[in-house]
């Protein structure tokens, strides 16, 4: 038996013992940015190209609000990664019945996209499904494309595809040796115009661990539990965000069942890991918190062009920051998130704003994570 068909037993047999449980997939169906192009399809840009550019029309969808994904941008006419609508001259698969409008597309040996997913325990078996399918041949244009998925430059899975291949739920597990982020990739091998189309993309893995809450900020508490230890004995609770971090410890009951109480550590966008290990019998419990974004500032009152200083947690990893005032609307400036997800920044109230209760928000570039706190201007 294969490694890929174990891991996929074993996935069977996790979820048959716990429930199932998706990490955060940034833009899973790539709708979070319109194509702009007329033709309805576009390449990531390459040097400022835009949708008049010689060859290929281009737009830039990495730096484009909430996209989640990173493309290989266009480097032949034949060759890069982009986004494309339904019945476009690139000939996808039919769109009916699938549960998108937009599919990326992989054209060419050196196409690929990716993103950092957070959320991962060491030892977990996850289950990655996409739709996948292959161009339609359209004046000698071919779908003739094989499509790796990689994570942290590992080969999960790889699938060979001909032309005219309809889009077609595919499923890969995989096991990660580390918790926190790790990166996912497609990758297209096939050099010439050979293109195939993907979306719908999801990660899952079982749990065994109730969390409460299961949506929450960084910094905030959690209450985790779980069976199956041995009576009364010690049992660690470890959060897996940029780095493993201990979090809380219990002692579990006589029927073996123990509940930890925690705090959320600083972690970006997605999600957090989380671990209850016995410290006698070795047994560990998993599952995950949910994070979003959220904003303070300090001071919370002040008059229009005095300085304020903006702290933003639970945002991506490296990720832009835009700050702005709600009303009337004024960009503040812009700050980058640390490795954590978090950000300080100083900022001055604006000289237009009004007397009374205002907002100050904040938005990440890629993930679109969005956070407001209120501000009295006197």
């Amino acid at each position: 038996m294969s490694l890929a068909a174990k891991l996929l037993v074993l996935f069977a047999l996790t979820l048959s013992i716990a429930s199932a449980a998706s990490l955060t997939v940034v833009n899973p169906i790539f709708a979070n940015v319109a194509v702009q192009c007329g033709n309805g399809y576009a390449y990531q840009s390459s040097a400022g190209g835009n949708c008049d550019s010689p060859y290929q029309p281009q737009q830039d969808f990495d730096n484009s609000l909430g996209i989640g994904w990173a493309f290989a941008p266009v480097s032949l006419s034949t060759d890069g990664a982009g986004l494309t609508n339904p019945n476009t001259i690139f000939e996808p698969p039919p769109f009916n019945g699938r549960p998108f409008s937009v599919a990326a597309f992989l054209q060419g040996g050196t196409a690929a996209l990716g993103q950092t997913i957070t959320g991962f325990v060491p030892g977990g078996i996850y289950a990655l499904s996409f739709y996948l399918g292959s161009r339609y041949t359209y004046g000698g244009y071919n779908g003739n494309q094989t499509v790796e998925a990689i994570v942290d430059g590992q080969v999960v899975g790889t699938w060979a595809l001909t032309s005219n291949t309809p889009f077609t739920l595919r499923t890969v597990p995989f096991q990660v040796g580390t918790g926190g982020p790790h990166t996912l990739e497609f990758v297209g091998t096939v050099s010439g115009d050979e293109t195939a189309f993907l979306s719908g993309v999801s990660i899952e893995t079982g749990s065994n661990l109730t969390v409460s809450p299961s949506v929450d900020v960084p910094g905030i508490g959690v209450v985790v539990s779980a069976g199956g230890f041995t009576p009364f004995e010690t049992v660690n609770l470890v959060a897996f965000a940029s780095a493993p971090v201990a979090i809380g410890t219990a002692t579990a009951d006589a029927s073996g069942n123990a509940t930890v109480v925690g705090r959320i550590p600083q972690t970006p966008f997605g999600a957090c890991g989380l671990q209850a290990v016995g410290q006698s019998s070795g047994t560990v419990a998993s599952g995950i918190v949910s994070v979003r974004a959220s904003l303070a500032v300090s001071p919370d009152s002040g008059e229009p062009g005095n300085a304020v200083t903006v702290t933003g947690i639970g945002f991506a990893a490296g990720e832009a920051i835009g700050v702005g005032w709600s009303n009337p609307q004024t960009p503040l400036g812009s700050a980058t998130a640390d490795k954590n997800g978090t950000f300080t920044a100083q900022f001055a109230i604006p000289t237009a704003a009004a007397a009374g209760t205002d907002e100050v928000v904040a938005r990440g570039q890629r993930t679109g994570a969005v956070a407001g706190v209120q501000i009295t201007v006197e």
